[in-house]
């Protein structure tokens, strides 16, 4: 495989006008690619805002990013991998996410 071939699956957009107003923001997830399903981009761009918003998740993001050393990347997607059999909370096909910036203190 080669990495400068590859083509992406969906684009994620963050609208971050409302958020000194409302503390709102807005993201949008498109599939660009029939190589993933909409349930699976949903997952994706789910999972990627839980992993920023929740303290526990985001631990793993700040290891990446201040620790690499000490990321695990097997860890890493194992778990991740685990929570997305278990996942199974209704909400394929739905179009909302909701988040506060409350329950990322």
């Amino acid at each position: 495989m080669d990495p400068a071939r590859a083509q992406p699956l969906l684009t994620i957009s963050v609208f971050d006008d409302l958020v000194d107003s409302k503390d709102l923001a807005l993201v949008r997830c498109d599939i660009i690619n029939r190589g993933i399903e909409e349930d699976e981009g949903y997952k994706l761009c789910k999972y990627l805002i839980d992993d920023y918003s929740e303290n526990e998740e985001f631990e793993s993001v700040q290891t990446f990013n201040k620790k690499p050393e000490s990321f695990d990347l097997d860890d890493f997607i194992k778990e991740k991998e685990k929570r997305w059999i278990e996942a199974d909370d209704g909400t394929a096909g739905s179009n909302v996410i909701e988040t506060t910036s409350e329950e990322k203190k």
